[in-house]
């Protein structure tokens, strides 16, 4: 069995991160589990292993009141929130393991293009009663504490397939989609906004940052890379690239992409590889750190930005 580490998450009880395990060359049959780190563990200790589904989990997030929350392939979402929903039932497995917090789940209704069950891409909330979902086909569904609405219909395609959502308040909420999706939540609606400049071959938008002025950046990947900077009044161009820019990661007043070849960072309107021995495919705000994962990793393993740890700033832990 092949395994990977897709996704990394930060919490008051440590670092918890989401391992993929699939026949070799079939990772469409992935499912998921959830693994943690205690607070102050280093790189060689043991994980726990927290979670352990027969569900196709893709997606990783943890609120604001550290809950964590998962969404699948197959159009669940698992919570160790108080949301009321019952506790997995029949063949479906979700069973906490080594002290982990125990789970409920829930089923997304289906979409109202095609009818079919979502597939979970991106999820972002700014409660546990305020949590938003993007799914394959540009799709949006909203948790309101008390039920599931889906308040954007997409085309269905795979160019829309929703890719981040990330918001300053529950009125200021940002969504991405694969191809030309730059989407802005004002609290009620989802509306598209303008994507500025000339889009460069093959491009995909991927992360996006939040920045202090309430403003957000936008990371996009084709041949070359490319950001847009702005909020819901609008977005411009910030500059171009000769490179990949996957994902992106704030660490304090600094921008960390996760560039394929490497690590690359923000120096003004200029981005530089600042890190080429590995490669990366995911970059995840931790707590004054960044957690970027590895595409097609031998095992389970994330690299990991700790700026405060001046002997050793990067590091990478193995499981």
């Amino acid at each position: 069995m092949q395994r990977e580490i897709n996704q990394v998450a930060e919490t008051t009880e440590g670092i918890v991160f989401m391992g993929l395990a699939y026949p070799a060359g079939d990772v469409g049959a992935a499912v998921g589990s959830l693994y943690r780190l205690a607070p102050g563990s280093k790189a060689g200790d043991q994980a726990l292993h927290i979670l352990s589904t027969n569900d196709a989990l893709r997606v990783l997030w943890v609120s604001p009141a550290d809950s964590l929350w998962v969404g699948s392939a197959d159009g669940r979402v698992g919570t160790t929130a108080s949301t009321g929903w019952a506790a997995a039932e029949g063949d479906l497995a979700y069973e906490a393991l080594n002290g982990g917090p125990a789970w409920t789940v829930s089923t997304l209704p289906r979409d109202r293009v095609k009818g079919l069950p979502p597939n979970v891409t991106a999820m972002w909330g700014s409660a546990d009663d305020d949590v938003h979902v993007g799914v394959h086909g540009g799709h949006l569904y909203h948790w309101n504490g008390k039920q599931w609405t889906q308040t954007r219909d997409g085309d269905g395609t795979a160019d829309q397939t929703i890719r981040t959502i990330r918001g300053h308040a529950a009125d200021d909420v940002y969504a991405v989609g694969a191809v030309g999706t730059l989407l802005h939540y004002d609290g009620k609606r989802w509306r598209n906004l303008p994507i500025p400049g000339t889009p460069t071959e093959g491009e995909s938008l991927g992360g996006i940052a939040l920045l202090p002025d309430r403003t957000v950046m936008v990371c996009a990947s084709g041949i070359h890379g490319r950001l847009l900077h702005g909020n819901a009044a609008g977005f411009t161009e910030f500059g171009r690239y000769p490179m990949q820019l996957n994902n992106v990661a704030a660490l304090g007043d600094r921008l960390l992409f996760a560039a394929w070849d490497g690590v690359a960072e923000l120096f003004g309107r200029e981005v530089r590889i600042v890190k080429d021995n590995f490669k990366t495919a995911g970059a995840f705000e931790g707590r004054g750190r960044v957690f970027f994962t590895e595409p097609a990793a031998p095992r389970m393993q994330y690299i990991v930005h700790d700026p405060a740890k001046q002997a050793t700033p990067w590091t990478r832990s193995k499981f």
